[in-house]
């Protein structure tokens, strides 16, 4: 059990999670946002697949991260409307039902990478003219001490649980859960419950507007690892 692999596993989780953590500070709340978006916790991900099972099955598991951004943007669409109108609890539920939902509906389709991007496009670009229109908020948002050990445990949990469900679960599914935004929940409802709903939808949209980015990235991981 205690290989090599999984003490990477266990390594890698503190250096990204400390790294983003340190560069939010830095730099704000929205830049924060945009951290999030990346593949921070994906792309770990994937190389921890390829390692461990392979590169034909890493460039499976490429192609449902790729699916489950479908369910990420679903998500934080349906969030923030809901951070609007409910309570961070009722939004939290709202946001992963509809990530859940859209998640299965997507990896059930047997679709090429070719079809899944312009697929993706479209989505991103039709919630990018949904979004809610809300006041920024002005204030700077603290972080509670909590926080970062949390996002450390989180992520060291997503890796090593997922990539030890990969070969039984499938890597289309193993991929697209991955890209459940566990941190950005975490985030989303401490925000909301001390700042308000206009807190949420800015971290959200800041994550929003980074995916094109994971996107690319994700994509030419799909066609490389083959």
């Amino acid at each position: 059990m205690f290989t090599p692999l999984f003490f990477l596993k266990l390594i890698l989780a503190p250096i990204i999670v400390l790294s983003v953590s340190y560069l939010q500070r830095r730099f704000g709340d929205r830049f924060g946002g945009w951290l999030i978006g990346l593949p921070i916790t994906t792309g770990p991900f994937i190389f921890i697949i390829a390692i461990q099972e392979g590169i034909n099955f890493a460039g499976h598991t490429a192609r449902g991260v790729l699916l489950g951004q479908i369910a990420l943007i679903v998500f934080c669409l349906a969030y923030a409307y809901a951070a609007i109108n409910f309570s961070w609890q009722v939004a939290i539920l709202l946001g992963t039902v509809a990530c859940v939902g859209t998640g299965f509906l997507v990896t059930s389709l047997k679709i090429s990478i070719w079809i899944t991007v312009p697929a993706l496009i479209l989505v991103w670009l039709a919630a990018m003219k949904m979004w809610p229109k809300v006041s920024m908020p002005t204030l700077k948002l603290s972080p509670p001490r909590w926080e970062l050990p949390v996002r450390i445990l989180v992520t060291l949990v997503l890796l090593v649980s997922l990539s030890a469900l990969a070969p039984h679960v499938g890597a289309k599914a193993a991929g697209a859960m991955s890209t459940y935004p566990v941190i950005a929940s975490v985030l989303g409802a401490f925000n909301q419950r001390r700042f308000g709903a206009s807190a949420t939808v800015s971290t959200l949209r800041g994550l929003m507007q980074t995916l094109p980015i994971t996107m690319g990235i994700i994509f030419a991981l799909g066609l490389i690892l083959r």
